[in-house]
């Protein structure tokens, strides 16, 4: 009806039955019940008080019979409903919702009325505030406010099925049906099967590629684990879990450090105690492209020619094989040994955190086997310390003259390389080619003068580019580029066989308007000849090499950094000092004193050190790894110092009494998406650590009392371990 006049309007009763909900429309809901339309809609079936209320009382006598009638039919066959894709649930009963739905409506038929007058009178509108039908014997249950009398017009009635749609859908928002939120559940949980499947057949296949060995298997279960640096408590509860399913006990330190005990064998308690080493996070790198998440997916990997790789990611190789090994230990019952730990660390990747804040007390071992070496068939059997130094001058600025030019020089495409690990290489830093060549200008009377200067990238890293412009007097500017090309040339000769015949590349470029810097100032010429002093004055590249028959690099220096602030005159000179002795780190320490005192300027103290691990060539498990060695494999292997940092460094410090090595397989492109295993290495890896820690258990050796220094605790965990 659209008039106030029209015939229905007079008979409320009616009216306000056909606005609560006509028996047409109840028989239509029960209908697209059995048809699943409701499903597809994401539209609910009927539920509780306030939907029930929209059938009628004349309405329900209809509403039952059409039920009974779909029992029966549906009774009659045995055929299952297809619903429709959204609801998750692919096949359904509708005898089973028809019988829950008539068992729902009848018992609330026989309590409706009096539920309804309780409600109603507490709160005739359940969409509405309370009491706000102050007539609380009404049998309507709708506000007064939306009542409809003979001579009002539509407008309410319009605005009440706004309201009450409204209402509806909040209360959709607010509850939840519970078929379609088990269909809903369902539908995730299939999901979630079905990636757990995928990943499931894609571990196996891995697998029957791989040799048949726990390592192997360690490894692809870890590889299922997200253990990014921070992120390692996934990988950490596994590892725990694994230790206590064979009998060990685990305790975990107050920075997230694991160890895993094995109590010594029968008849061994006066063996060798002795730890293996590695450590669980993986640095997190992927291609452009790849959507593997990294705090949830696993890394999925594929045999190459040999090589065990990752799809497009990192593996996490390094230190995952050495976990893997660390633990296949633990599944050797006939192996026999003194106590046995095996030490898991955490955040390695960034500053080696786990190492050098462990508790000291968590370690009770007399030898540490390090397993985080990525070489086979050697032994690492030192590791350098080092630090970082900064020499700073406040030089003095003057400002441009007339009939001077400014010269811009730069100098790029060096081979660079990491300060530590390719020291040996005997590449070219920019900074050190920039201060020869304005030393040559100065040797044949050329005086140039500094007015910016910018070399270098980080700390840790060769020089590879220079950027800088330099002041000269005009007449001299051609003969200053004809020098400073050829002396460049010579240079680059110097070093095209340390540098794979790399051609370097000099720029000049005269700048008419002067300085880049709005000052237009430049250094002095007595400050600009100290800065190329102290540049040629610091030691850079190696220094001293290993004795004693072992390879590598024992000592070098790195001017890693070189800066020119323009508006102050404050130039700055960053040293990186490596050695593996830490009398020596001391040595060169002082040695950068004195050089920045004969130039007036101010050396820092050494600023984020990290200790050393110095060889020692009376070492029991050196000895005794190179004896394993020739026994398994016929050869002595390759011992050498890695100039570069490691957790055995660290963990030689916090225990002095500790005899350390290191060894590992084969591994290629560590921190990055090109990082390999070489499958045929893992296997002899395995066979040497454990002969290793058979051959040491075999003898007796004195026990020395480790010092416990540390004031942290520990905590005895059980497998199930808190974040």
């Amino acid at each position: 009806p659209t008039q106030p006049n029209h015939p229905s309007t007079r008979r409320q009763h009616h009216t306000t039955h056909q606005k609560r909900g006509r028996p047409g429309d109840s028989s239509l809901r029960i209908l697209s019940m059995l048809a699943g339309f409701e499903a597809e809609h994401e539209r609910p079936l009927l539920r509780g008080n306030a939907a029930k209320a929209k059938l009628s009382r004349n309405g329900r006598g209809v509403v039952l019979v059409v039920i009974l009638l779909g029992c029966f039919c549906c009774a009659a066959t045995t055929k299952q409903v297809n619903l429709p894709p959204q609801t998750g649930n692919p096949l359904v009963n509708p005898v089973s919702i028809v019988v829950k739905r008539f068992h729902t409506l009848f018992t609330w038929h026989r309590s409706s009325d009096s539920k309804n007058t309780a409600k109603t009178t507490s709160n005739p509108n359940p969409n509405g505030p309370a009491n706000s039908n102050p007539n609380p014997k009404s049998k309507h249950r709708h506000s007064s406010n939306n009542r409809h009398t003979s001579t009002g017009d539509c407008k309410p009635a319009t605005r009440n099925k706004d309201t009450k749609s409204s209402s509806l859908k909040s209360q959709q928002e607010r509850t939840t049906e519970p078929l379609l939120g088990r269909d809903r559940q369902h539908e995730k949980d299939n999901i979630m099967s079905e990636s757990a499947q995928k990943n499931q057949k894609l571990k196996e296949g891995l697998l029957a590629q791989l040799p048949d060995h726990s390592v192997f298997k360690n490894f692809v279960d870890i590889m299922q684990i997200p253990r990014a640096t921070f992120k390692e408590w996934n990988v950490r509860q596994w590892a725990a879990s694994f230790g206590v399913s064979h009998g060990c006990s685990v305790e975990q330190d107050s920075v997230g450090n694991l160890r895993i005990r094995r109590k010594a064998s029968p008849g061994y308690e006066n063996r060798a105690k002795i730890s293996i080493q590695a450590h669980m996070d993986m640095v997190c790198e992927k291609d452009p492209g790849i959507l593997t998440n990294f705090d949830n997916d696993p890394i999925h990997g594929v045999v190459e020619d040999g090589w065990l790789k990752a799809k497009g990611t990192t593996l996490g190789a390094d230190n995952g094989i050495g976990v893997a090994a660390a633990l296949a230990l633990l599944q050797e019952p006939e192996l026999r040994t003194g106590q046995l730990e095996i030490l898991l660390t955490v955040m390695e990747e960034n500053d080696m955190i786990g190492a050098t804040n462990i508790d000291e007390n968590l370690l009770d071992s007399e030898i540490l086997i390090n397993v985080d070496s990525e070489s086979a068939h050697e032994i690492c059997a030192g590791s350098a310390g080092g630090f970082v130094k900064n020499i700073e001058r406040q030089g003095r600025l003057e400002k441009l003259r007339k009939k001077e030019a400014v010269l811009s020089l730069d100098i790029g495409n060096l081979a660079g390389g990491h300060t530590g690990v390719d020291i040996h290489e005997g590449h070219a830093n920019a900074i050190v080619v920039w201060g020869r060549l304005l030393n040559e200008l100065e040797r044949i009377g050329i005086s140039p003068k500094v007015a910016s200067l910018n070399g270098g990238s980080a700390h840790n890293a060769i020089p590879r580019t220079v950027t800088s412009q330099i002041i000269l007097p005009e007449h001299q500017l051609t003969q200053a580029k004809e020098t400073l090309h050829r002396y460049f040339a010579e240079i680059n000769k110097e070093y095209l066989n340390f540098e794979d015949k790399r051609s370097w590349e000099l720029s000049l470029s005269q700048k008419s308007n002067g300085l880049k810097s709005p000052s237009r100032y430049g250094l002095s010429l007595r400050e600009s000849s100290t800065l190329v002093s102290l540049i040629l004055q610091i030691p850079d590249g190696i220094d001293r090499m290993n004795a004693q028959g072992m390879e590598g690099v024992e000592s070098s220096m790195t001017l890693s950094r070189a800066k020119l602030n323009t508006a102050s005159g404050l130039y700055s000179l960053e040293i990186f000092a490596r050695s593996s002795e830490q009398s020596r780190l001391r040595h060169m320490d002082s040695k950068l004193d004195v050089i920045a005192k004969s130039g007036a300027a101010t050396a820092s103290e050494p600023q984020r050190p990290f200790p050393s691990w110095a060889p020692k060539p009376d070492s029991k498990v050196l000895k005794q790894a190179l004896d394993s060695h020739r026994k398994l494999f016929g050869k002595k292997p390759k011992i050498f110092s890695v100039h570069a940092g490691l957790e055995t460094g660290i963990l030689a410090q916090k225990y002095p009494n500790l005899d350390t090595i290191s060894i590992g397989p084969t591994i290629v492109g560590a921190h990055t998406t090109n990082e390999a295993l070489k499958i045929d290495t893992v296997i002899p890896f395995y066979a040497w650590l454990k002969a290793i820690v058979h051959d040491m258990s075999s003898k007796s050796y004195p026990t020395a009392k480790l010092p416990t220094t540390s004031t942290k605790t520990t905590q005895a965990l059980t497998p199930s371990l808190s974040q």
